[in-house]
């Protein structure tokens, strides 16, 4: 059940008043290069779409905006009446039903595991909740707790039901945690909805999951800069990639973590080990035609490793990746030449 708007900003355009009897809003116009954009916390972080167009259907925001809130009041652990949360509770017990939008994400969410060797893992949720990173409890478990939470992260053993969209988790204490693909596919829909009232220049961006649509108002390509994970300042990056009607999301070790004695305990849990990834990767950037693939990819691929996320990526159609090690190296798949420029000042050095 979708929760009352708790906005909204300022309308987008004015009410057009017709005559007496009519007031009608048909469409937004703006000058030619002068943007439109909404901005709203949603799914933890700020959800921005901008668009270019100098003409568009006047609801189209209201229509993204309460899309994204839709998908969120679905899909959050947060909330203990979400779907997911219901599932979660039903660990164990009974299978629950879910929306057609909740189960979609649940079975995508499946086969990036198993395309990731279950290095990305939607029951990840037990670990999460035990370290809690980026909470105000965040902490180090000790091996104990880690290894009394491990058998039950375990994609395989989600239960899916097409015919009835239900969704049982078998072991009790399992958690799903969409938390890896959900806004991924919030980006989508958002896409979607601009593409579906005849958008062709804009700009979606949520919280660093990116899609662009079109081009540029000026005809070229979108220029997305990819975060330096080493120094982290506001416009520092380690390079700029080109695109247009794709998506672009990176996973680093600099996005949320803690440091205790020296030692930095970051947000990009290995399914495996219990503990935070340690591979040399500080960043992998993903660029694919959906942003749930661009999700889950460079969660998955930053797990696995440079040389096993690298094959992973190779052999997606149409996806590519920039793997970033922590020694400054900058290596990318065989699709982003001539789309990838390296930003010379931050010391980073491209791999042939």
């Amino acid at each position: 059940m979708v929760k009352p708007l708790q906005r909204r900003m300022a309308r987008i355009c004015a009410v057009a008043l017709i005559s007496a009897l009519t007031i009608a809003v048909v469409s937004c116009e703006r000058r030619p290069g002068e943007p439109v954009s909404r901005s709203e916390m949603w799914l933890g972080t700020v959800t921005s779409v901008v668009i270019h167009d100098s003409r568009f259907p006047s609801d189209v925001l209201d229509r993204v905006f309460h899309r994204v809130e839709e998908i969120q009041w679905r899909m959050t652990i947060n909330e203990p009446d979400s779907e997911v949360s219901l599932v979660n509770a039903a660990a164990g017990e009974n299978p629950v039903r879910v929306s057609p939008d909740t189960f979609e994400v649940i079975e995508m969410s499946i086969e990036y595991a198993r395309r990731t060797n279950g290095a990305f893992d939607p029951t990840i949720g037990p670990l999460v909740k035990l370290w809690n990173i980026g909470s105000a409890d965040e902490r180090i478990p000790t091996e104990s707790e880690i290894e009394d939470v491990l058998p039950r992260i375990d994609y395989t053993l989600i239960e899916l039901n097409r015919d009835t969209f239900e969704v049982y988790l078998p072991v009790p204490g399992m958690v799903l945690d969409l938390g890896g693909i959900a806004k991924g596919y919030a980006v989508d829909e958002a896409a979607r909805i601009l593409l579906d009232a005849g958008i062709q220049h804009a700009l979606v961006d949520f919280g660093g999951d990116v899609y662009t649509i079109g081009t540029r108002p000026d005809g070229n390509r979108w220029r997305i800069g990819i975060q330096d994970p080493v120094n982290t300042a506001r416009g520092r990056f380690v390079g700029i990639v080109e695109q247009t009607g794709r998506s672009v999301v990176s996973s680093g070790d600099y996005e949320r973590f803690f440091v205790e004695d020296g030692v930095r305990y970051h947000h990009i849990l290995d399914p495996d080990t219990g503990h935070p990834t340690r591979n040399g990767l500080v960043s992998v950037t993903i660029q694919a035609p959906a942003a749930m693939t661009s999700d889950a990819v460079s969660t998955g691929a930053f797990v696995m490793g440079l040389e096993a996320g690298m094959a992973l990526v190779e052999s997606l159609p149409d996806t590519e990746g920039v793997f970033v090690t922590d020694d400054k190296e900058v290596h990318l798949s065989s699709g982003l030449d001539g789309s990838f420029r390296l930003v010379e000042a931050g010391g980073f050095r491209l791999q042939e």
